[in-house]
Order: structure tokens, then C-alpha cells, then sequence
């Protein structure tokens, strides 16, 4: 997981185009349940009153979907239908958020490949979540995050076994274990979760327990370890200033399931090739200087220094997979003999 600078909402269709009409009723019952103060409807209130505005349509979806959640007495109204959620999966919204993310899942860092599927994901579950206080799951609580479905805030790009919850392996764990994000989503304390689209919501960014890749930055939370074979490929919580691991680290490593066998494989294999890439680059340096200075023809050596250096610096390009696992790795490969030998810096051989 790296960290993501998400930039503000895109202009689009879906947030910037005001087509949408409300109905008297719905607008009457919404200035009933957003309040005039409320920090992330600023203005609602007065473009209410007005019968003449338009709404785009992720603000016709946010408003339909807080006039059905806000009112718990439309759950006990049998066959009463919940509002749809669609504007997450736009299109146009989509390819921006795969081009924020750089076509990688945002949280385990992995490269989508041609055949592999990804999710528009909501940080914070829509439609219900799910508690899971001490790593337990427990029922579906209702509502959810309603208010921030069509939020480009609160989308982002991920993997299915990220995102979802599947039943898998990991290293050194014994039985299969379900992992993946679905709706699970624990904060510190349950009695000050924001449950309503009239509180602030950053009054809940202090307890929250899993890591958001667009606010936090996850190298404050996460280790490598590099220095065991056995550990290569294994993300675990860093150890704070207070001696005690993250506990947002240890929270997030399980709950999207960022040690499942088969991710710390490919980290594995993505720090072999890394390494082997380096250790050719050296090689192909050391060869060059070797011949230039027996007056030897150097031509081949050059053209391998090129291809070398060329496809290491794209191995750590933002584009790379596993990008914080790789920078750990670099930190290890600056103690190898052969580049201080040479007088090389991992800095300049990345320019």
C-alpha cells in the first residue's frame, strides 16, 4: 500500500452537470432532515427552497438516498425499496479513479493484469457495515455511509480479494481465514461512529482503525522485513515511538488480507526480480570500468548499462507494482559491497 495524492473532484457529468429536478415532495422532506449547519451540505438548504435548481446527478442520487436512510421508519415499511447506488459506476468516473490509482489496487499495491477485474470500492460501506470489533465479524448494522456513495472522496480502486471477502491461506497460519474488506469497517469508539449526513465526518478520521491510502501514509504504519529470507515479502505493523506495533497496521494487514500466500509470493518474486535487475546493473558497471581501463573496446558494455538502468528505474516508477515493499529493498541494497566499491548512490542510478 502507498500512499495516494487524490486530487479534487474531476469535472464530469455525473458532478458537474445540473439536470436533475426534484419533486416538490422530496424536496419538502429533505429540508426536513439536513440541517442548515450541516458542514458537508453547505448550500443544500437554500437550493431547496428554490423550485427552479437543478441537481447533478450525484447529488440527485446523495439526496434520494438520504431522504429513504435518515428516516429509520422507512425500514420497518414492508416492500418499501431502498434507492439504487449507480453513479460510483460510471464510466467516466471510473477511468479517472483507475488513472489516480494508477491501475493498481489501492490497497495491496498489486498491478492489474489484462484478465483481472477491479472494483470501485467505497472506503466508508454505503448501505451497511459491519462493526468488527476485536477482528470479530458481527450483523450488518443499517444504515451505512449513504451519504457518500456518488462520493469521489470516498471511491476507490481495488482488487476483488482486497474488496471483497474470500476464504484464504496465508504463510505460517494454519486453516483457511476470511479476509478482504467487504463491509467491515471498526473504528476505536462504536459510540462516536458518524452515523448521520448532518455530522462532520472528520471528527471520526482520529479513531478510525484501518488505513485510507488517500489520508494516511501508510509507511507510517507498515514494515518489510528484508532481512530474513523467511520474512521476504511479509508486510508487518511498524513498531511506534511507544514500542508497540500500529495498531491501525495490524488491523488493516487483516482485514484486507495484504499476507495472503499468494500476494507475499508475488512481493516475493517482484524484490527477486528487483534485485537481480540491480545486481546486473552493478555487474554491467564494474565490467565497463574494468575494460575502459585496459583500453578495451567498452561499446557492449555501455549498451548493457543502458538496458539495465532502464528497466530498474521502471521496476520503481509510480507506476510499479509493490512500490513500498521495493524502497524497503532499496534501503537493504544500499549496503551492498559492490556499490559502495563503485562509488554508486540507489539515488543516482534512479536519475
Amino acid at each position: 500500500m502507498i500512499k495516494i495524492n487524490r486530487p479534487e473532484t474531476p469535472n464530469i457529468n455525473i458532478y458537474t452537470e445540473k439536470t436533475k429536478s426534484l419533486s416538490l415532495e422530496l424536496r419538502t422532506n429533505l429540508l426536513k432532515l439536513i440541517a442548515e449547519d450541516a458542514v458537508h451540505f453547505q448550500g443544500f438548504v437554500s437550493r431547496l427552497e428554490d423550485e427552479n435548481e437543478m441537481f447533478t446527478k450525484a447529488e440527485e442520487e446523495t439526496l434520494e438516498a438520504i431522504n429513504y436512510y435518515a428516516d429509520p421508519a422507512n425500514f420497518k415499511v414492508e416492500g418499501k425499496k431502498a434507492p439504487s447506488f449507480t453513479v460510483y459506476k460510471d464510466k467516466e468516473l471510473k477511468e479517472k479513479i483507475r488513472t489516480v490509482f494508477n491501475d493498481k489496487c489501492a490497497y495491496c499495491d498489486s498491478k492489474f493484469l489484462a484478465n483481472s477485474n477491479a472494483d470501485i470500492e467505497h472506503f466508508r460501506p454505503k448501505k451497511a457495515f459491519n462493526p468488527f470489533r476485536d477482528a470479530v465479524d458481527e450483523k450488518l448494522i443499517e444504515p451505512g455511509y449513504y451519504w457518500l456513495a456518488a462520493d469521489w472522496h470516498n471511491l476507490l480502486w481495488s482488487c476483488i480479494l482486497c474488496n471483497r471477502k474470500s476464504n484464504l491461506d496465508q504463510p505460517n497460519v494454519e486453516g483457511l481465514k476470511p479476509l478482504g474488506k467487504k463491509n467491515r469497517f471498526p473504528i476505536a469508539e462504536e459510540t462516536k461512529r458518524i452515523r448521520s449526513h448532518n455530522q462532520d465526518l472528520d471528527t471520526e478520521k482520529d479513531i478510525l482503525l484501518i488505513i485510507d491510502p488517500c489520508v494516511d501514509d501508510p509507511d507510517d504504519h507498515f514494515v518489510f522485513p528484508v532481512n530474513e529470507e523467511k520474512d521476504v515479502g511479509i508486510v508487518k505493523a511498524k513498531v511506534l515511538d511507544d514500542n508497540k506495533p500500529s495498531k491501525k497496521g495490524e488491523i488493516s494487514i487483516a482485514l484486507y488480507g495484504l499476507n495472503r500466500t499468494k500476494l507475499v509470493a508475488d512481493r516475493m518474486e517482484a524484490g527477486l526480480d528487483l534485485k537481480s535487475i540491480f545486481m546486473g546493473l552493478l555487474d554491467s558497471i564494474e565490467a565497463f570500468s574494468r575494460k575502459k581501463n585496459a583500453g578495451e573496446d567498452t561499446s557492449e558494455e555501455i549498451e548493457k548499462f543502458k538496458f539495465q538502468k532502464a528497466r530498474f528505474q521502471s521496476k520503481m516508477k509510480e507506476t510499479s507494482d509493490y512500490l513500498s515493499f521495493k524502497k524497503m529493498l532499496l534501503e537493504d541494497f544500499k549496503n551492498f559491497s559492490q556499490l559502495q566499491r563503485l562509488g554508486l548512490t540507489i539515488e543516482g542510478l534512479l536519475k
